[in-house]
């Protein structure tokens, strides 16, 4: 009997070391546009304000103890960041996987709904660029501000064209998060719940930059060559939204979004802008 329960308590320590080899630490990258609140997701996973809650401008590593576990999260600035170069934005995006060696577990993609607008899509493009295309299958959706809106609302929202294509690129994985009430402990066992499911799904493997490096080499050579072709009055055959768009078709779309509930932040996510959906 006594055997029986060891390797009862055996099997349960392997189904939860997913984070094998390496380190103990689970290693969380933030990404998302400017004001969509990154920084203060970090604060409440973390459970202290270590982030400060402004416009991001170099790539930060914080670490702290949640759920008896070593956690390290790194916010990066935001995409569009009208306040950095595309060279400088390259480099903290660059710097963020160096924070996060040998590779984060997941990227932790916060949209909010109070500012989101169609052409936010675009950050699939962003990824892709400075991440590959490899990393669009460790990327989970990160969805704030689902309680400022009405059921009907959300339902509109989340089946629109647009919405439904950013999010199901993603393989439709995404969690929400109330950015209303007060978080407490048991919510962010929750969200961290979820990126424990979602991280067995890859069989507790993290991102490895090396797996793309060559298809990120070529998407920036290439973006290069387009913006010169461009100031040339010359059109690649692909620019923009083309290079994600033409991958599309080729993947297999999500006809329902998973959703595994709500978890509240411990402080609502600041926006600078506040649209009604």
């Amino acid at each position: 009997m006594g055997n029986n329960n060891l390797l009862c308590k055996v099997a349960a320590a392997n189904d939860n070391n997913y984070l094998t080899g390496d380190s103990q630490d689970l290693r969380i990258v933030l990404l998302g546009v400017c004001g969509a609140g990154k920084s203060s997701v970090g604060n409440a996973i973390l459970g202290q304000d270590v982030f400060e809650e402004s416009r991001t401008r170099e790539s930060e590593i914080q670490r702290g103890r949640v759920e008896d576990r070593n956690i390290s999260i790194i916010d990066t600035p935001g995409f569009f960041n009208t306040h950095l170069t595309d060279e400088e934005l390259q480099e903290q995006m660059m710097k963020s996987l160096s924070l996060a060696h040998p590779g984060p577990h997941v990227f932790l993609l916060v949209i909010n709904l109070e500012t989101f607008k169609e052409d936010e899509r675009n950050v699939v493009e962003q990824i892709q660029e400075y991440f590959g295309e490899e990393a669009f299958k460790y990327t989970l959706v990160l969805i704030t501000g689902r309680e400022q809106m009405s059921n009907r609302e959300w339902m509109v929202l989340k089946h629109n064209g647009k919405f439904h294509d950013l999010v199901s690129y993603f393989r439709g994985q995404y969690h929400e998060i109330n950015s209303k009430n007060e978080t407490n402990q048991s919510h962010i066992k929750k969200l961290l719940q979820k990126i424990d499911e979602f991280i067995r799904q890859h069989d507790g493997q993290h991102y490895n930059n090396n797996t793309d490096s060559v298809s990120v080499t070529e998407s920036r050579k290439e973006k290069k060559q387009q913006e010169e072709n461009k100031s040339k009055g010359i059109y690649g055959k692909r620019h923009n939204l083309n290079t994600v768009t033409t991958l599309w078709p080729q993947r297999k779309r999500t006809n329902a979004l998973q959703n595994d509930g709500e978890v509240s932040l411990k402080k609502k996510v600041p926006t600078e802008t506040t649209s009604n959906l």
